[in-house]
């Protein structure tokens, strides 16, 4: 995979290039970077006031469908005549989110999601009811979790919403949560989770899953008793992505079920009755079908609100002001969508309606760039117009091309003089070429010495922008930038030999592996220096030896793989056979080199942890290692297995690495904190533990029917195949070293104190 690592000053320098170039219609920003400033105009969520805010971006946390965030400092406010916005403090960290994915394919996606459901832009990106009526929602439900939970500290805070111009969005500023993920705990009593919802999270095997589930439930019936079910699926445990949505605060480790925190109440796509996107969506499906909604988002309930704020009218003492703001807020932002299953015939009949929708489709269209100032007051005012414009959208590729054309006078100029002008021509071509430089180096595409390259040599930017683009960024980089591998491959040498040779490395590896799990909260104060006191114990130095084995044995399957499917490939071809059928067994090869459980590097690695049990002749304390080290994918954990007794929080902490790292390969689910990376830690971290301690209670047991399965198997082949001697006898050898030695000399040496 191509490094993500790039010069935020060659950024922010194209990004100047791309702003003071003399283009009619500039493309806008993807994102922010650090170092940023943005000036925003905030209003309060409650109670209302107006301010301008500068917000230094500190680091860019990440995007999805809903939007993206960022760590900023408050760095300056402006008062506007005496207003005040509470939560708000100059020098104080908060977290910025604005309501546009940072990718392309995302808002894509999400866009046409939302139309499908909806008809419509996505509204809380370009209708300010809409992002309010977000915001308030959030006030509301922290205040109810309050009452709920004891503490309003359950969900984090939102202060204020903002119109940034810069990528024409609304967004949001929040309470920024010191905070983390779960733990990924060592639990061998796995089947206590059967019962989470009467466990007591203190006396469980695995404390914070337990009471992140407890607490998860609990919210979801809250949610619903509001009336804010749809923005319960959020939190809905069986989504299977819900979990990274609620932090544990920093402070509270004694306490499992304390500290956590929901802090994420902004969906990123509709839930289509034909589109579920997790496991839970189906059963979520059908209780909206059952309801009479066919789609759902972030629809709330306000009859049912309401009847929950009377309920608890003590608690809410103050607070119809924001209760009324949120109802008029919902319903200017519901009817400033089509939304046809929900406004159904009343579109036909209820003028009024027909002019909120319009509105609030041309403020969309405006924020788009699809339209001006000048044709967007045309088009509110109806008619064939305005319906043939939203036809035009329709129209497959080209709906977007023709609605600039027709409704965004710039945009027509700016293909006038595109076509007309060679110098304009150019200009726009150079702003074109920083801004998707812009994109490949943050997605690793390109290199900051390429990228200066390439703007000099703008050619080669685009024979690479219609050909290399098609390929995925790693291996993009590699075919354009071959040096890049070279220098990989020797710096993965480099490494490789210091770990194996200079104990003092293999000493800081481990501090900053260390200290990054601290950091990321996989490992409390306490653990980390626990794990450092011990770094040099002779089993750590151990251990830190055999893992450089192991770094080195990684590419032995690939290059191996490689070797025996070209061999292969050569064969058939020099045999005649068809040049398909030869490269069908080439990738046939190289597919079976990845799926079979034992491989050459796993080989490489066992023989080398076998050859030092002979060498110390220390047999216990390889007893879990050297069997594990001959297994593909989880050898790597064979000596986080074996150092589980004496070095427990170290095991954890290298268990969980590995499971996040491996998790981060698949899709939307691969999220770090979300259920599947912790599915993955207990299926090669605690299951493995279970069934170990079991096989250690029946130690005998489990050797012996080994030992016969091997017989029965060696009886069963010489019966039905007729063999010759020869391979009679490697059978025979190969049955006795598998099966029959683990039980005559194995459980022998378990057996000895």
């Amino acid at each position: 995979m191509a490094s993500k690592k790039y010069s935020g000053d060659l950024v922010r320098k194209l990004v100047r290039q791309v702003e003071t170039s003399t283009c009619e219609c500039l493309p806008r920003p993807s994102r922010y970077e650090q170092g940023d400033v943005l000036r925003l105009p905030l209003h309060g969520v409650w109670p209302v006031g107006c301010m301008t805010g500068e917000f230094e971006i500190e680091k860019f946390i990440g995007g999805g469908f809903a939007g993206q965030v960022y760590r900023c400092k408050l760095v300056a406010l402006e008062h506007e005549h005496g207003a005040q916005i509470e939560g708000l403090e100059v020098g104080a960290i908060y977290g910025v989110k604005i309501l546009i994915p940072p990718s392309r394919f995302a808002k894509r996606f999400r866009n046409v999601v939302y139309w499908l459901a909806f008809q419509g832009p996505f509204t809380a990106q370009v209708i300010e009811s809409a992002c309010r009526a977000g915001v308030l929602w959030q006030k509301i439900i922290r205040h109810a979790a309050a009452q709920e939970f004891g503490s309003p500290d359950c969900v984090a805070d939102v202060y204020a919403h903002f119109f940034d111009p810069g990528q024409q969005a609304y967004g949001e500023v929040r309470e920024w949560v010191e905070g983390r993920m779960w733990r990924l705990e060592a639990d061998t009593r796995l089947g206590e989770r059967r019962r989470w919802k009467t466990v007591d999270p203190a006396s469980a095997g695995s404390p914070e899953f337990t009471a992140k589930r407890q607490f998860m439930s609990r919210f979801v019936r809250l949610l619903h008793r509001m009336g804010a079910g749809e923005l319960a699926r959020q939190y809905e445990w069986g989504t299977l992505k819900s979990q990274p949505n609620l932090l544990k605060r920093y402070g509270h480790d004694d306490d499992p079920a304390a500290g956590l925190c929901a802090f994420d109440f902004r969906a990123g796509l509709a839930l289509l009755p034909w589109l579920p996107m997790s496991p839970a969506d189906f059963g979520l499906i059908l209780r909206g079908l059952r309801r009479g909604a066919v789609v759902q988002f972030d629809r709330g309930d306000m009859k049912q609100l309401r009847a929950f704020v009377e309920s608890n009218a003590e608690h809410f003492a103050g607070m119809e002001g924001m209760v009324r703001a949120l109802e008029m807020h919902e319903l200017s932002y519901r009817a400033s969508m089509p939304d046809i299953t929900h406004q159904s015939w009343r579109l036909l009949r209820d003028a009024d309606l027909r002019s909120d929708v319009r509105e609030g489709l041309v403020t969309g269209y405006r924020c788009a760039g699809l339209v001006d100032e000048t044709y967007a007051e045309r088009l509110l005012e109806g008619g064939g117009r305005f319906a043939g414009f939203y036809l035009l959208g329709a129209i497959p590729v080209l709906g977007r091309f023709l609605r600039r054309c027709r409704g965004n006078a710039a945009y027509r100029l700016h293909l006038r003089r595109f076509w007309k002008k060679p110098g304009y021509r150019r200009k726009c071509w150079g702003a074109s070429l920083r801004h998707h430089l812009i994109g490949w180096l943050r997605c690793g595409r390109v290199g900051d010495a390429r990228a200066e390259w390439l703007i000099a040599h703008p050619a080669w930017f685009w024979v690479q922008a219609f050909t290399l683009r098609i390929l995925p960024p790693g291996l993009h980089r590699a075919v354009a930038e071959p040096r890049m591998v070279w220098d990989r491959i020797s710096g993965a040498w480099r490494f490789m030999r210091s770990f194996f040779k200079d104990a003092a490395f293999r000493e800081q590896w481990l501090g900053d592996q260390v200290e990054a799990g601290f950091e990321d909260g996989m490992l409390s104060e306490v653990e980390r220096d626990r794990i450092m006191g011990h770094v040099r114990d002779p089993f750590i130095v151990k251990y830190l030896r055999s893992l450089g084995v192991h770094f080195a044995t990684l590419p032995v399957t690939q290059i191996v793989s490689v070797i025996v499917a070209t061999t292969v490939l050569v064969y058939k071809l020099m045999q005649g056979e068809d040049a398909g059928v030869a490269w069908l067994y080439f990738g046939g090869i190289l597919v079976a080199f990845q799926v079979v459980p034992i491989s050459p590097g796993s080989i490489c690695r066992g023989v080398y942890v076998v050859a030092l049990m002979i060498k110390e002749r220390n047999y216990r304390d390889y007893l879990v290692a050297a069997p594990l080290s001959f297994v593909k994918y989880i050898g790597y954990l064979a000596f986080p297995f074996q150092m589980i007794t004496t070095y427990p929080e170290l095991a954890r902490f290298m268990g969980s690495r590995w499971a996040m790292d491996a998790v981060r390969i698949v899709p939307v689910f691969g999220e770090h904190g979300a259920l599947l990376e912790h599915a993955v830690f207990d299926l090669f971290f605690n299951v493995p533990r279970v069934i170990g301690a079991w096989c250690g209670r029946h130690a005998r047991l489990v050797l012996n029917l080994w030992m016969l399965t091997g017989v029965a198997i060696f009886d069963l082949v010489t019966r039905t195949c007729v063999l010759d001697v020869k391979s009679t006898t490697n059978l025979l050898i190969a049955v006795v070293a598998l099966c029959v030695l683990p039980r005559v000399l194995f459980y022998p040496v378990l057996r000895r104190k």
